[in-house]
This record gives structure tokens, sequence and C-alpha cells, in this order.
């Protein structure tokens, strides 16, 4: 008879050959996906330029004390495709952005506004696409900001350029020898509801939102 230490040894055999087994079939179907991706796949998995311009103004005076201009200070957008978020800071009174994102079909859904101490954002559904190989222009921003009342409203105007603000000063270093693609942000007028968010005041739960 086979004593029990054998019969263990036995097993202990068999698990490591179906353990190398299995590591080999991962190995082989992970050479076969990767010599399967064409050059034009790998392509496009990396990020490209996407800039714009912006330009910020108020529809009505302001009258609390001291209150400063209003600002772009981020947007977010997300890829309707891979689901990935990148959140685009705009530098204090700049009058452009620039950043890098992957190709595929992108949403804005937000966009937050300071003046002063005091935040505002905006929860939008705009939407435009990014080509690869080619730098992507969103066009110009021309954003209108309520004065601070109850019911604030954020309007939106996309236009490829306007007489005050030549693109192509602004964007001439960056675009190097790439292509421009002019992919503008749809839809091109729009307005919506803007909310105050911390560290923002008053905090009446009408128009603060956390």
């Amino acid at each position: 008879m086979r004593s029990r230490s054998s019969y263990k040894t036995g097993l202990l055999r068999i698990e490591w050959v179906a353990a190398g087994v299995l590591i080999a079939l991962c190995l082989y179907l992970g050479g076969c996906s990767t010599s399967g991706l064409n050059t034009s796949e790998m392509a496009s998995s990396e990020k490209t330029i996407v800039l714009g311009l912006i330009q910020i103004e108020p529809r009505g005076p302001y009258f609390r004390l001291h209150q400063a201009e209003a600002l772009v200070r981020f947007f977010d957008v997300r890829n309707t495709n891979t689901a990935e978020r990148s959140r685009v800071q705009v530098t204090e009174k700049a009058e452009r952005f620039v950043t890098r994102l992957s190709p595929g079909h992108y949403e804005l859904f937000r966009i937050q506004i300071g003046e002063g101490p005091f935040r505002s954002e905006a929860h939008v559904n705009m939407t435009f696409n990014v080509v690869p190989g080619k730098t992507n222009y969103l066009g110009v921003w021309r954003l209108r900001v309520d004065p601070p009342k109850t019911v604030r409203m954020l309007q939106w105007e996309v236009l490829p350029e306007i007489k005050h603000l030549d693109p192509v000063p602004l964007l001439g270093p960056i675009l190097g020898d790439r292509p421009l693609e002019v992919s503008l942000l749809k839809p091109v007028n729009n307005q919506h509801r803007l909310f105050a968010v911390a560290p923002s005041q008053p905090r009446a739960k009408y128009f603060y939102r956390r």
C-alpha cells in the first residue's frame, strides 16, 4: 500500500503542474492580445492637446462691497466611452486653457466660477470631441454671469473667434506643427443655474449647495 506521505506528494505535484499550465496559458493569451494591437489603436490611447479661450463678464451691476471680478477656476469633463474624469484648472485671470486628454467623445458637466472669496458652480451638459494627432480647439467661451441674487444664471456662448479676442497670438506658440482641429463645444448657446458652494456665504439652503 502507498503511504499517506507519498499520496500527498503526488497531489502536490499535480497542483504544481496545473499551476504551471495556467500561468503558461495566461502568458500566451496576454502575448496574443498585445501583439494584436495595431499602430492606430496604440496611438488612440495617447493624450493630445486640447485648448480654448475664455471671456467672462457680468450681466449687470454688482451690489456687494469690494466685489471681485468673476473668474473661471476649473471645469470637469468626462470621457463618455471610458467614464474617465478630468479636472482642468484655469490659471487666475487667464484668457486661455490648455490641457491634454485621451481621444474620444467628452461631456463637460461642471464649471466653477470664483469671485474673490465667493464660489459658484453650474452643472451643465455640453459635449465635444478630441481627435488624435491634432491640436483640438474648443473655441471662445463667452460667459456672462448674473449679479448676486437669489437665482443666478450663467449664459454660455461658444464662438470660433471674436473681435476683441484673437486666438492666433494666444494659441500660436502652442500649436507648433500639429494641425488644428476645430471642435466647438456644443450646444453653442445655453444658460445654466449657478449655485453657491463652500466657502461662499450666505449659507441659506435655497441657494447654497455643498
